[in-house]
């Protein structure tokens, strides 16, 4: 198909109901919140619809963008206002039956990160199992493809086979397919190439509208280690250690007598660790 979906965009953007322009703040959080609570892609195209007019609101984007210029706003906040931001774009311009598609693939893709096998990926599928014959190379474009996006890179071909092969094959072998080609992206045994440097402060952003986590990593030059974890509603309390490297393998032993010994790799500037195939994570240097 060329379009998203099985209608023609222009078709989708003439059924879009006129935005109101009016709605109070209370009623914006309450939209929000009942999006916030569905769980899975019928859920949410019920949520889309019933709020519509709300969600594609002039008011919604204009409260947004208050909280985007916030000083000191964390990563993890930031994404889930881009994500509220880019559903109120695409529900006034596409209506609610393209909005609840497009954030639909944007959650598949924010699981696939967080799935530690393709059995537990598929398990999640289920509940967006009605999307399966909407996917398409395009509609996952237009979902991964926005601005402001924090996506690995990796991710979009990934994502586009994936469409590809859900409907096809199901989605255990989807998900299967999936983590195969995701292996050559971060060769196991590649050696950091000169130039790259463990030492730093890394980030691991999960964006997701039902949940987000923002993992910190510091690697600090005198072999001490800190750790936290930061989310939407705060974050948790630092756990120090000391780190070490040898080849392709990190090792850090926390404070707390806990221990992590894994390798490790980089991929276009990214610190990849885990360098474990289906458990994969990428960190973002930040300083």
């Amino acid at each position: 198909m060329d379009g998203v979906g099985s209608g023609h965009p222009g078709q989708e953007r003439s059924s879009a109901k006129s935005p109101r322009n009016d709605p109070s703040d209370a009623e914006i959080r309450q939209a929000v919140s009942a999006m916030e609570r569905a769980d899975g892609y019928r859920e949410i195209l019920e949520a889309t619809e019933r709020y519509e007019e709300i969600i594609s609101s002039a008011r919604m984007v204009e409260l947004i963008d208050e909280h985007l210029r916030t000083p000191a706003l964390d990563a993890n906040r930031r994404g889930l206002l881009l994500l509220e931001r880019q559903l109120s774009l695409d529900c006034r311009l596409r209506g609610a039956t393209a909005a609840a598609r497009l954030l639909s693939v944007r959650l598949i893709a924010g699981y696939a990160l967080l799935a530690d096998s393709p059995q537990q990926f598929a398990g999640v599928l289920g509940k967006f199992s009605q999307l399966a014959g909407e996917m398409n190379a395009q509609l996952v474009r237009e979902a991964l493809d926005t601005p402001g996006n924090a996506w690995p890179k990796t991710l979009l071909p990934l994502m586009q086979q994936f469409a590809r092969d859900w409907p096809e094959y199901g989605a255990l072998a989807a998900a299967t397919r999936m983590a195969e080609a995701a292996k050559p992206a971060a060769p196991k045994n590649a050696a950091p190439s000169r130039g790259q440097d463990l030492t730093g402060h890394w980030r691991s952003t999960t964006i997701s509208f039902e949940r987000a986590r923002d993992e910190n990593l510091v690697l600090r030059a005198d072999g001490t280690a800190e750790t936290w974890t930061a989310t939407a509603s705060g974050r948790t309390p630092m756990t120090r250690g000391r780190w070490s490297s040898q080849g392709t393998s990190l090792r850090i032993d926390w404070e707390d007598g806990s221990q992590r010994s894994q390798p490790f790799t980089f991929h276009e500037g990214q610190l990849v660790f885990p360098n474990i195939a289906n458990r994969r994570k990428f960190w973002e240097r930040i300083d």
